[in-house]
């Protein structure tokens, strides 16, 4: 639109200089009437204590649910490999067995006292 005097740039161009902030707006909104009497879950906006639920519904109403996948197979077959492959194409963490053991193992709770007793039971065998 226009008379073709105005450029496109691109907000990761300019996002760095310094009068960048004067394009920013601050804007606070109230609820229209016609939405008074709704009962909302998140009235201050979102925030720490609302994402969870918010994060919670996106799944529920789109059929989302976690995904869990185990890979077991022989030594040296390559499950570090692939479950690493797989928890980066798809963004997903990737948990071993000994991050599990030794996070527990670090616990200061009955748990953590057990598996530490347990671990040295172990070795003296």
């Amino acid at each position: 639109m226009g008379a073709g005097l105005l450029k496109h740039v691109e907000l990761g161009d300019v996002l760095n200089e310094e009068w960048v902030e004067f394009l920013t707006l601050d804007l606070k909104f109230r609820t229209s009437s016609a939405f008074l009497g709704l009962n909302w879950h998140s009235p201050r906006g979102i925030n720490a204590e609302s994402m969870p639920q918010l994060n919670k519904e996106f799944n529920v109403y789109r059929g989302l649910f976690p995904l869990k996948v185990l890979v077991t197979g022989p030594p040296a077959a390559g499950k570090t490999h692939f479950a690493h492959k797989l928890s980066e194409s798809y963004g997903v963490p990737h948990v071993t067995i000994g991050e599990l053991v030794n996070t527990a193992m670090k616990a200061q709770n009955a748990f953590g006292e057990e598996l530490r007793n347990k671990i040295e039971e172990l070795k003296d065998l």
